[in-house]
C-alpha cells in the first residue's frame, strides 16, 4: 500500500505540471482471496458489466449528446449490417427502455448466436469467437432479468466452450502474461466479460480470469507504466495497450475503483511525440505499414480514448481526435465509456522533449509539433520485452520533411512474415537500425532456430516470450539490456535548446564486448536553415582487437558520400528533407566511412540479402518505409577500445547548407564545435564514457557560444574564465551536464 500511495502522490504532482486531472478515487467493491490472490467480488445485481444501475439511468442522455453522435449513427449502421451488433444495440435499447419483447428476443437471437459461433478458418481466429463471448455476456448481463431457467446453463454451456477455442486455453493457462496474445483481449476482456456475467451461476471463469489478470498482468504493467511508454513497437504496442484499458473500466464499474498504477495516464503521451507530421509513427519493432494508407494518420486504438475519459486528460482525447482508430468491434466501449464533457488539449502546449524512463530508457525531441519541425528518437531500451520489439538498443531515428534516419526492413511482405528468415536474420535484428555492431565471425545466435550472426546484440532469453514479471526481472534470463546513465534537457524545460541521453549499452551484447556506451545530444538551433541536429558519441570496447566494429545509419535513398562526411535526401511524396552527416571520430587517417545497399542488397548482412519486398498491389498506397541502404562507419585499424563521434545536422534540400562543424578536444573530453547562421555550439563528452569530478579546460570563440559539457559528477561547478568573476554551474545527478552560456576565451569547468 505505501508503495501504490507514493505512486498516486508522485503522479498527481507530474499530473498538475502537466495540467493532468489524477483519477477519481476507488470504489467501495469487496475484495477476496482465490488461489493467493485477491480480487474484487462482482455485485450480487444486473447490469454490472460494463455499466451500473446509475450508468443505466444516463443512457437516454447519451444517446442524444450531440459529442456521441457519431458513436451512436455508427452503432446503429453497424447493428444494420451485422446480427451480432444488432443483439449488442437491441440489448441496450431494452435497458433504455425496459420493452420485454423486444428484450426477449435478443435473449433468443443471443444464444442462437452463440450456438453457430465456430472457429472460422483464418488467422488469429480466437479473436473472432473471444469478441462473440463479449456479445454472449453482455446479453446474459443486460438482459438478466427475462432469462428463462433453461437459458441460463445454455448460455454458460456456449460461453464455457468459446472460451477453450482462445489460445490461453480454459482454464486460461497457456502463454504470456507480459507480450503474445494472452496479453491482449482473451483475458483482459472476453474471459473478465464472461465471467462477471455468469459470477452467481458459475464464478468459475470469473475466478479464474480475474485471478490471472490480478496476478500476472497486472503486476508487469504497473511495473512498466512508469515509464509512461508502452514495449511491442509502433503497432503493437498501441493495439496491446488498449486491451490495458479495458480492466480500467471493467473493474471500475464493479465498484473496485483504479486497480492499475495512476501512471498509466502517461502512456498516450508516447505515441503523441512519436508522431511525425505526416500522420504516421516513427518506426518501432513490427509494424503495420503494410496496411496503412500513405496520407492517412496512424490510428491509436480505443487506448487514449478510455485513458483520457478515466482520468479527465484532455491531451490523450486530443491524440484520439487526431489519429483515431477505434475498430466497430470496439466502438460500443466508446459510447459507454467515453465522457462527454471533456473538451481535448492541443499537443502545441506540451514541452518539445520527453523522457520515458524505465523500464524503457527512451527520449523524444522535437524543434515543433507543424509540418516544419524535426523529430529526433534516442532509444538506450533497459528492458527488451521480445516478441514484436526488436533488438535495438542504441538506436535513433532522424525525421525532418521525411524519414532521414529510419528503422528498415519489412513486416510482413513477400517473405516477412513473423519468424520469417527475413524477420530473424535482419528486420528483428540489431543490422536493421541505427545502433553498433561488434563482430565476432565466431558468434552463434541459435542458428538451429534459424538465426545468423548479424553482428549485433544478443537474444534475450533467445527471444522467448516472459510469462510475468518476475521471469522478466530475473537476471538469469536476460530481459534486461541496457542501463540509463544519464538524461535531461533545458535550460528551457517548454522548449529546451539541448536534449540528453546516455546509456550503458554493455548488457545488450554478448561476452564480445567489455563495455559500449552510446551517448545522445540532439540541439533545437532554433535557426530555419538548420533547425536540429543530433550528436552521438560512443565508446565501445571489444573482447577482441579484431572484432570488427560497425556504426550504422540506415536511409530510405541512396547516401551521397564524401571522405568523412555524407548526404541524405529525401525526395519521394513530396518529402524536402536532407540529413548532412560529418564523422569527427575515429581520426580522419583511420576513418572507413561508406554506404551499402540498393538492389540486390536492400537488407544486406555481410554475405547475404535477406530479400523481401512490398507486393506490387500495395507499392502505391503503402506507407511502408522499408529502406534499401546504409551508410557504415568503422575504424580502419584493429583496436579493443575506438571512439565514434558523429553530427547529424536536419535541413531542407534548398538550400542545403550545413553549419560549420569541427572536433573539439578538452583533455579527457572531446566533442564537436558548430558555427554559423545558428551561432555557437560546443558539446563535450568524457572520452571513458563515465563521470568525472575533474577540470575541463575548452576555448570559445564568438560573441557567445551555447556550451554543453556532459558526464560530470553531480554537485556545485564553476566554470572560471582569464580574469573574471566564476559563474556558478549546478549539475544534477540525472542529466549529469552542464549548461552555459559563455564569451570567446579559454574557460576552466571544475567541481566546488
Amino acid at each position: 500500500m505505501a508503495r501504490r500511495t507514493r505512486h498516486l502522490i508522485a503522479f498527481a504532482l507530474a499530473a498538475t505540471l502537466a495540467g493532468l486531472t489524477p483519477p477519481a478515487r476507488a470504489g467501495q467493491a469487496n475484495w477476496m482471496e482465490v488461489n493467493g490472490v485477491k480480487i474484487p467480488i462482482p455485485p450480487k445485481e444486473h447490469p454490472r458489466l460494463y455499466l451500473r444501475a446509475a450508468h443505466v439511468a444516463e443512457l437516454p442522455a447519451r444517446l442524444q449528446d450531440p459529442v456521441l453522435q457519431p458513436a451512436v449513427e455508427r452503432l446503429r449502421n453497424l447493428a444494420k449490417k451485422r446480427g451480432q451488433f444488432r443483439i449488442e444495440w437491441d440489448a441496450l435499447q431494452y435497458l433504455v427502455t425496459q420493452d420485454e419483447k423486444l428484450g426477449r428476443a435478443t435473449v433468443e437471437a443471443a444464444l442462437t448466436f452463440l450456438k453457430g459461433m465456430e472457429l472460422p478458418d483464418r488467422q488469429d481466429a480466437c479473436r473472432v469467437t473471444g469478441r462473440a463471448m463479449v456479445t454472449g455476456a453482455l446479453a446474459y448481463d443486460w438482459l438478466y432479468p427475462l432469462l428463462l431457467a433453461d437459458e441460463k446453463p445454455a448460455f454458460r454451456g456456449e460461453l464455457v466452450r468459446l472460451a477453450k477455442t482462445q489460445e490461453c486455453s480454459y482454464p486460461p493457462t497457456r502463454q504470456g502474461s507480459v507480450t503474445g496474445h494472452a496479453s491482449e483481449a482473451q483475458i483482459m476482456r472476453d474471459m473478465l466479460s464472461a465471467g462477471i456475467a455468469l459470477y452467481d451461476e458459475f464464478p468459475e471463469m470469473y475466478d479464474l480470469a480475474a485471478g490471472r489478470f490480478f496476478r500476472e498482468h497486472l503486476p508487469v504493467r504497473n511495473w512498466l507504466y512508469e515509464g509512461h511508454a508502452y514495449h511491442q513497437g509502433d503497432s503493437y504496442g498501441p493495439y496491446r495497450f488498449s486491451w490495458d484499458t479495458f480492466p480500467l473500466w471493467i473493474f471500475a464499474r464493479l465498484g473496485a475503483g483504479n486497480v492499475y498504477n495512476a501512471e498509466q495516464q502517461g502512456v498516450p503521451y508516447f505515441y503523441a511525440y512519436t508522431t511525425r507530421p505526416d500522420g504516421q509513427r516513427l518506426r518501432g519493432g513490427d509494424t503495420f505499414a503494410h496496411s496503412a494508407p500513405r496520407g492517412r494518420p496512424w490510428g491509436v486504438g480505443i487506448g487514449p480514448l478510455l485513458t483520457g475519459s478515466y482520468y479527465g486528460d484532455g491531451y490523450a482525447l486530443g491524440e484520439h481526435l487526431r489519429q483515431g482508430g477505434i475498430g466497430d468491434n470496439e466502438a460500443l466501449f466508446e459510447f459507454l465509456w467515453r465522457d462527454a464533457k471533456l473538451e481535448d488539449k492541443p499537443r502545441e502546449e506540451l514541452p518539445l522533449s520527453r523522457y520515458f524512463g524505465g523500464p524503457f530508457g527512451w527520449m523524444v525531441a522535437r524543434t515543433g509539433w507543424d509540418d516544419q519541425s524535426v523529430l529526433a528518437e534516442m532509444k538506450v531500451n533497459v528492458y527488451n520485452f521480445a516478441n514484436h520489439q526488436h533488438l535495438d538498443a542504441g538506436a535513433f531515428q532522424l525525421y525532418h520533411k521525411g524519414a532521414l534516419a529510419l528503422d528498415s526492413g519489412l513486416y510482413k511482405g513477400s517473405s516477412g512474415a513473423y519468424g520469417s528468415p527475413h524477420c530473424r536474420n535482419y528486420y528483428w535484428r540489431t543490422i536493421a537500425h541505427n545502433s553498433l555492431l561488434i563482430h565476432d565471425p565466431a558468434e552463434q545466435f541459435n542458428p538451429a532456430a534459424g538465426y545468423g550472426n548479424d553482428g549485433g546484440q544478443r537474444l534475450p532469453n533467445g527471444r522467448g516470450e516472459p510469462r510475468n514479471l518476475e521471469v522478466l526481472t530475473d537476471p538469469k534470463n536476460g530481459y534486461q539490456t541496457a542501463e540509463v546513465l544519464a538524461h535531461g534537457f533545458g535550460p528551457d524545460a517548454q522548449a529546451p535548446d539541448y536534449t540528453l541521453l546516455t546509456g550503458d549499452l554493455t548488457r545488450a551484447y554478448s561476452d564480445k564486448v567489455k563495455q559500449v556506451v552510446r551517448s545522445f545530444v540532439f540541439l533545437n538551433l532554433k535557426n530555419a536553415d538548420v533547425p536540429g541536429t543530433l550528436i552521438v558519441f560512443d565508446r565501445v570496447i571489444a573482447s577482441d582487437p579484431l572484432f570488427g566494429k560497425f556504426w550504422l545509419l540506415h536511409t530510405l535513398e541512396e547516401p551521397h558520400v564524401n571522405g568523412a562526411t555524407a548526404v541524405v535526401d529525401r525526395t519521394e511524396h513530396g518529402a524536402r528533407g536532407r540529413l548532412h552527416l560529418t564523422a569527427l571520430l575515429p581520426e580522419p587517417a583511420n576513418c572507413a566511412l561508406g554506404k551499402v545497399g540498393g538492389p540486390g542488397k536492400e537488407f544486406w548482412v555481410f554475405d547475404q540479402d535477406f530479400t523481401n519486398e512490398v507486393p506490387a498491389d500495395q507499392v502505391a498506397k503503402s506507407s511502408q518505409e522499408a529502406g534499401a541502404w546504409r551508410i557504415e562507419l568503422s575504424p580502419k585499424a584493429p583496436a579493443a577500445e575506438d571512439l565514434f563521434l558523429t553530427v547529424m545536422q536536419t535541413m531542407d534540400r534548398e538550400p542545403g547548407t550545413p553549419l560549420s562543424v569541427s572536433r573539439a578536444d578538452a583533455g579527457t573530453s572531446v566533442g564537436c564545435l558548430l558555427t554559423g547562421s545558428a551561432g555557437n555550439w560546443l558539446v563535450l563528452f568524457p572520452r571513458d564514457g563515465g563521470r568525472g569530478d575533474g577540470p575541463v579546460t575548452f576555448q570559445t570563440a564568438g560573441a557567445a557560444t551555447r556550451v554543453l559539457v556532459t558526464g560530470l559528477a553531480a554537485g556545485d561547478w564553476r566554470a572560471q574564465g582569464q580574469g573574471g568573476r566564476p559563474q556558478p554551474v549546478p549539475v544534477s545527478a540525472e542529466a549529469a551536464a552542464a549548461w552555459l552560456t559563455l564569451p570567446a576565451g579559454q574557460w576552466t569547468l571544475s567541481k566546488r
